[in-house]
């Protein structure tokens, strides 16, 4: 045995046995002692304790939306000694993030780019939900979900979605319904939505009000109670109440159309104004000489009044005469009994408006999108009650006369 001595003892030694005794001295032995306990110790937190990198992804799961919004949930291994967790986000836009700890309770973040920075204080693990707006992109009824995942995950489709095709479908672990859970790697998921009724109609409603508020967001106008409008319209769609969600659904539109066209509105009064502020010196110039030009016929027209009586007075009542009766007969009876009560109403406006008014005017009288408006004076311009004319980059709605119809 190494580092190990025999020593035999003679009979000049004091032992009672005549034939001698080993005895057996191991060098080190305070080392030896040491490591053991050490050795003990690093086989029982291999046994024990699980091989987990603490801060990576436990599991990830999406849940998409009809409007192409994703839901996701992530959870995460933490290290209760580190102060701090970072995770790697879905996507590029979040909203809606929450992070919590195994307990439920609400940790403090911060987002920069794709990572999440959490305080853990103390927790061994983190789940954290955000809602992400690009992780789904459309091409006609075609709706495509792309994700790169790093751990297996699950799907959940929305209702009356069907999947056209999976990329990579050597990834698909379970189909069950409209939950798909897929193995780590890039897929992409494609479905299409077979709605029919009032869940379509719903559906394009809520579409046209997101495209209006794009519009009026890209003009700085404040939608935030039309917002509030289709959520619960998008609300009412997820909970099968189609019916709800389209009403709701086209007063957000409504809304969303009424505040554009006043936006439109305001913004050629101020480009009047600051025209007018811009050439007042030459409008008060104008205005001078107008003046001067209108007192220099006044004052002519005074002096020839009793020759312009003798002369053009017979003349005149003749002309005044012919113009009572073109003007009593000259406009078509407009209305007729084939007409729409609504369109009755556009017709009887124009009259009493002096026959002609902007569609914006009518549109902003009738409180009607700017295509519903459309379709009615266009039906008008077809039945030959109206005539569409452009002026000053505006549809000039005229009622047509007799002399305009040959």
């Amino acid at each position: 045995m190494k580092n190990q001595e025999a020593v035999l003892c003679n009979k000049k030694d004091v032992v009672p046995n005549p034939h001698g005794m080993i005895f057996v001295r191991i060098r080190d032995i305070l080392i030896r002692m040491v490591k053991a306990p050490i050795l003990a110790i690093g086989i029982l937190l291999t046994v024990v304790l699980p091989t987990q990198s603490f801060g990576s992804l436990r599991s990830v799961e999406f849940t998409i939306y009809p409007d192409g919004t994703t839901h996701v949930s992530q959870q995460a291994i933490a290290d209760p000694t580190e102060p701090e967790l970072k995770v790697n986000l879905f996507g590029k836009s979040f909203d809606n993030f929450i992070a919590q700890d195994e307990n439920g309770l609400l940790l403090s973040f911060e987002i920069e780019g794709k990572v999440a920075t959490v305080q853990t204080f103390g927790a061994s693990s983190v789940s954290i939900e955000y809602d992400n707006y690009d992780l789904i992109s459309k091409k006609g009824k075609i709706w495509t979900f792309t994700i790169d995942s790093p751990v297996d995950y699950s799907v959940t489709m929305p209702d009356e979605a069907t999947i056209v095709d999976i990329s990579n479908p050597d990834n698909i672990d379970i189909i069950d319904n409209k939950h798909v859970s897929l193995l780590k790697g890039k897929n992409q998921i494609e479905y299409f939505f077979n709605t029919s009724g009032p869940a379509l109609s719903a559906f394009n409603t809520i579409n046209q009000v997101k495209s209006l508020l794009d519009e009026a967001n890209s003009k700085k106008i404040d939608v935030s109670s039309i917002q509030e409008k289709l959520e619960m319209a998008v609300s009412a769609y997820d909970n099968k109440k189609y019916t709800d969600a389209e009403n709701l659904a086209h007063e957000a539109r409504t809304l969303a159309e009424q505040k554009i066209a006043e936006a439109e509105v305001n913004n050629q009064n101020s480009n009047t104004i600051d025209w007018f502020k811009n050439n007042i010196v030459g409008i008060a110039t104008s205005i001078v000489a107008i003046g001067g030009a209108v007192s220099a016929i006044t004052l002519l027209l005074k002096k020839t009044k009793s020759v312009v009586k003798k002369t053009m007075g017979p003349l005149l009542s003749k002309e005044e005469t012919e113009t009572e009766s073109i003007s009593e007969s000259e406009i078509d009876e407009p209305i007729t009994l084939e007409m729409r009560d609504d369109d009755r109403q556009l017709v009887s406006y124009l009259e009493k408006n002096g026959g002609q008014a902007f569609e914006r005017e009518l549109r902003k009288k009738f409180l009607l999108p700017r295509t519903t408006m459309w379709r009615a004076v266009k039906r008008l311009e077809r039945q030959g009650v109206i005539e569409i004319q452009k002026k000053d980059f505006q549809n000039l709605v005229r009622l047509k006369t007799k002399g305009d119809s040959q």
